[in-house]
């Protein structure tokens, strides 16, 4: 039986969506603390992968109306690689109708990107703006302290980046955060959108399971040199007891919004 099989439905008007769908690009990426912010919350958690089909279609994601939230996590596509992984976009139209319909939304690195496109901002790789990946655990400046998703990080000791396309705003874009190569590092699209172009989700034991990855730790080295994967470590542990507390914050917003939704 699927999740969405065990919605009850009155008589006459349907209780509102319970189920907050969390979309996967690959296995290792997964929601880490976004899932632990929505433990006890009493919504449906629904985790779907689809990048790797080739004959994905719109019926394969469920349209907004059943949604409480939609959570759209990180992948080394490229977000405009629309021939190469078709259900990239299934995924932007329903980004599109998430922001229409008001539902709530967070999107991580990838995810933010194709939130992005589906705003009608640009995505631009690293090499086309002159910029190397950027790959560690570095803080973020420019910070809009009133926003209640990304304010409370503007004094976490840092956050993990970990990519090399760049969002480009453009000028009525609501920047929140950004870095020395960053312009866009995180943004709002409406009234409860959210994209981040780094990874709060992850924990130093979910960076763990990165770093096992060979292409994970190929990247790292590339980009930070032969001790890659103990620099990344450490910094993660050495970030995490400041961090969680103010990542929870964060992401106690974004549950509030699915809960409200979800009428529970």
């Amino acid at each position: 039986m699927s999740i969405f099989d065990s919605l009850s439905f009155e008589e006459i008007a349907p209780m509102p969506a319970r189920t907050v769908l969390v979309v996967q690009h690959i296995e290792v990426e997964k929601p880490g603390l976004i899932l632990d912010a929505l433990d006890g919350s009493g919504l449906d958690i629904n985790i779907r992968n689809l990048v790797d089909r080739r004959d994905v279609s719109a019926s394969d994601l469920p349209p907004v109306s059943d949604l409480a939230g939609l959570v759209v996590m990180g992948g080394p596509m490229n977000a405009d690689d629309l021939t190469g992984h078709p259900a990239l976009k299934w995924e932007r139209r329903l980004l599109a109708d998430a922001l229409r319909s008001g539902t709530p939304t967070l999107g991580v690195c990838l995810g933010a990107q194709l939130l992005a496109r589906a705003q009608g901002l640009a995505v631009r790789t690293g090499a086309e703006l002159g910029h190397p990946r950027e790959i560690g655990w570095s803080p973020l400046y420019g910070v809009d302290r009133d926003d209640p998703v990304v304010g409370p990080l503007a004094d976490a000791p840092a956050v993990l980046h970990w990519h090399g396309d760049r969002i480009v705003p453009a000028p009525g874009t609501r920047v929140l955060a950004r870095t020395g190569t960053t312009r866009c590092q995180a943004f709002r699209a409406g009234p409860a959108a959210w994209g981040l172009q780094f990874h709060l989700e992850v924990t130093p034991s979910l960076l763990g399971d990165w770093l096992t990855e060979a292409s994970f730790a190929a990247e790292a080295r590339d980009a930070l040199g032969p001790d890659a994967m103990a620099r990344l470590q450490a910094d993660a542990r050495a970030a995490a007891p400041a961090l969680r507390p103010l990542a929870e914050r964060s992401l106690t917003h974004l549950r509030n919004l699915f809960v409200e939704r979800a009428n529970l």
